[in-house]
């Protein structure tokens, strides 16, 4: 025990001595001790951000979830259509998950959802129709072939002209034409009938076909767009076929139903009812197709099924389109598209435009995203929020034709740790876009394409332990008194030999 007794010896009072260099040392001594105290306090309350790089390992499944709301500015919902491409697989003519929300022309976002089409939506061509195009055409055309001068004419001149607009590349249109010529001779019989009752006076030739044109109730006609593309692009034809009708040579309605003879007549009998409904015409034409329109009773039955599914006559027309939605894709290189694209329909590649304003694009879960950005956490990792979607809020405008803007983004996974927690799990990107160029006949989409980052990123947050803070406050006082002993030895030493020199 006697080796212990060394420890917390003393010295004396009467053995010690005050001097000036000792008083100053231990007020140096207290001001070093103070100053690092605080600072190691203030250490010890306080984080770090630290960072770990480390190859991504997900075991719970090997798909990511894509989070997007794209405004297409001048792609009807009608003909949007969403494509997922991956070097794994790929998904074509997404419907599920997805929203689409149609946009007027102002700009305004109507508040009913776009219902999606499918294949059996809707009749392409009438069964009922079994003559060919030539034998239709054996008594004469009675769909009027219009030029651009003969439309802007019957435009000026009859108050109801339904014009189908067809190109000869497209396949459906070939397929409809027989049930157009029918429908026309149709409406031409019917008003034939009718000069022939009035039995006015004996007409020429020329003075009959006119006056059957003037008591037919719509003007049924068709203008070919390969021949006449300036036409059917100032009328915004986008796919074809298309059939508008123009009512006083202003307003027009889109046909968007069954392509039958008997589903048309209706339809025009309808919208004829609301332009002018103390002077029915239309009447006539449905009583004589019912009559020409052979029908057996399984189709009559159907027709009486979709009697309640005709196209709208109150249908607007709108032009863009709001997309939105999340989606698994596969966590691997693939391609987000946006890309025109119907059923039943040829799409004009030079109609099409995809300009879009995106709204939100991002990858994994919203409520992580949501968390990570809103707590205390989110300020130590820059720029999280900016990289979770760098292109949020930002439009992309085309101003030429056969234009679209393709997006690149580099994705990296990032994992957060939090103290007391679990770990969050979001996405960073970077993206660069650029403007790309199509042929005439590729028809433009925009296009995301992303890489996800096989190397992970990870943010903990480093603080220090309790046992580490104590430990550093005993160094810290037996340090700074080992040092000024050490100082005040040396001191000592020195001013004894300096006054030795004085000695006699």
């Amino acid at each position: 025990m006697s080796n212990f007794n060394g420890i917390g010896y003393r010295v004396p009072s009467e053995l010690t001595e005050s001097t000036f260099r000792g008083s100053v040392l231990s007020i140096v001594a207290l001001i070093a001790m103070g100053s690092v105290l605080v600072m190691e306090t203030k250490a010890y309350f306080s984080s770090s951000l630290g960072t770990n790089l480390a190859l991504h390992k997900n075991n719970d499944d090997t798909r990511v979830q894509l989070n997007f709301n794209i405004t297409m500015t001048d792609l009807p919902c009608d003909y949007a259509a969403v494509d997922v491409f991956s070097t794994i697989g790929h998904q074509k003519d997404i419907v599920k998950n997805i929203k689409k929300f149609p946009i007027d022309a102002d700009g305004v976002l109507q508040q009913y959802e776009q219902q999606p089409w499918h294949n059996n939506d809707v009749e392409l061509w009438d069964p009922a129709v079994w003559e060919s195009l030539e034998e239709l055409h054996e008594d004469g055309e009675d769909a009027i072939r219009l030029n651009a001068e003969s439309f802007q004419y019957a435009l000026d001149h009859f108050p109801m002209v339904f014009v189908y607009f067809f190109s000869n590349e497209c396949p459906t249109c070939i397929d409809l034409n027989p049930t157009f010529e029918a429908l026309g001779e149709i409406v031409t019989d019917t008003a034939m009938s009718l000069v022939d009752d009035l039995q006015e006076y004996e007409y020429s030739e020329e003075e009959y076909e006119m006056k059957v044109n003037e008591m037919a109730p719509v003007l049924i006609t068709k203008l070919n767009c390969s021949e006449f593309p300036n036409v059917c692009n100032e009328q915004k034809v986008k796919v074809y076929p298309s059939l508008f009708l123009y009512h006083h040579g202003m307003s027009k309605d889109v046909y968007q139903g069954h392509r039958t003879v008997m589903e048309m007549v209706y339809w025009l009998a309808e919208i004829e009812s609301k332009l002018r409904p103390h002077e029915p015409r239309m009447n006539s034409v449905v009583e004589f197709a019912n009559e020409r329109v052979v029908r057996s009773e399984e189709e009559e039955i159907w027709n009486d099924e979709v009697s309640d599914r005709r196209a709208p006559t109150n249908a607007t027309q709108h032009p863009g389109c709001q997309i939105s939605g999340s989606l698994l894709v596969d966590e691997a290189p693939g391609k987000f598209i946006i890309h025109s694209n119907s059923y039943g329909h040829s799409i004009a590649a030079h109609m099409t435009n995809v300009s879009h304003i995106v709204n939100h694009f991002s990858f994994g879960d919203l409520e992580d995203q949501r968390h990570v950005t809103d707590s205390w956490f989110n300020s130590p990792v820059p720029q999280l929020q900016k990289s979770l979607h760098p292109l949020d809020g930002h439009a992309y405008t085309l101003e030429e034709l056969h234009q679209a803007f393709h997006h690149h983004l580099q994705v990296v996974t990032t994992e957060i740790e939090q103290k007391h927690s679990n770990i969050a799990r979001v996405y960073r990107m970077r993206a660069t876009s650029h403007l790309s160029y199509s042929r005439h006949f590729t028809v433009p989409e925009a296009k995301f394409t992303y890489d996800l980052s096989p190397i992970a990123i990870s943010y903990m947050t480093l603080s220090r332990s309790w046992y580490e803070y104590l430990t550093s406050i005993i160094a810290i006082i037996g340090g700074t008194f080992a040092i000024l002993g050490l100082m005040d030895t040396g001191l000592s030493s020195f001013g004894k030999k300096r006054s030795s020199y004085y000695l006699p």
